[in-house]
């Protein structure tokens, strides 16, 4: 019975080692706030270190503790064309070191692993190119949304942008193809547009992309997206 169990818990134990093996790939990956009552965290940082079930990262801010829920987009690509499904992530590992600076170990939630492991992969055989739409920016600010024939504005946030689309955090974002209007403030100017939902994410947000600009409205977002570049997202 004994010579059983230490079968079984000597096989665990080498899955669990093959599992989280560490390989040192810097990859470029998104870090956001999973729940609007933390401090919030929007940023792009490089992997030190990632395995099937985590990853490791170097960061300036000290907003993050252990059992915080964020979420990931792995690989960042800079581009509203190549915006994937956001994975999700629990901090596990806080260290502080004497400059100021955090390493961040985070947990791939059960679901999520596979596809990072794949995408992982594809990263490491491919490059990313440099041909994509438009590049996009953390950009955190309040916005409102209206689907037309609703009537009705309903409180969201940004939480991206660039001169194609952004990413609006909500917890009830609507379908695929929806039409909306939306209206980002930001320093007293106001940016009215009309715009398609073009990929949706139950109680996360929804990815979108502007109908036809008009002149001052991408000087708007030239704007906006130059000071956020130069000063940051707050």
């Amino acid at each position: 019975m004994h010579a059983n169990e230490d079968s079984k818990s000597k096989k665990i134990s080498e899955e669990n080692r093959r599992r989280n093996l560490r390989a040192r790939i810097s990859l470029p990956i998104r870090v956001r706030s999973a729940d609007f009552v933390d401090d919030q965290v929007d940023e792009v940082q490089a992997t030190i270190n990632v395995s099937r079930g985590g990853l490791y990262f170097i960061s300036q801010r000290n907003s993050y503790r252990r059992g915080m829920k964020v979420l990931l987009m792995i690989p960042f690509r800079n581009f509203v064309a190549d915006a994937g499904t956001e994975e999700r992530g629990e901090v596990v590992r806080v260290e502080h070191f004497k400059d100021g600076r955090a390493g961040v170990a985070l947990r791939l939630l059960k679901s999520t692993e596979g596809r990072v492991v794949h995408r992982v992969e594809e990263t490491k055989k491919s490059p990313i190119t440099e041909h994509r739409l438009a590049p996009r920016l953390p950009f955190l600010t309040e916005a409102e949304v209206m689907e037309p024939p609703a009537g009705t504005w309903l409180k969201t946030r940004l939480s991206d942008l660039s001169l194609s689309g952004c990413y609006v955090d909500t917890l009830h974002p609507l379908p695929v193809g929806a039409g909306i209007w939306l209206k980002v403030v930001r320093n007293k100017i106001v940016l009215e547009a009309l715009a398609t939902i073009i990929y949706s994410e139950p109680r996360l947000g929804m990815g979108v992309r502007f109908a036809q600009l008009s002149p001052e409205q991408k000087s708007i977002l030239e704007n906006w997206l130059a000071d956020v570049a130069t000063n940051g997202c707050v």
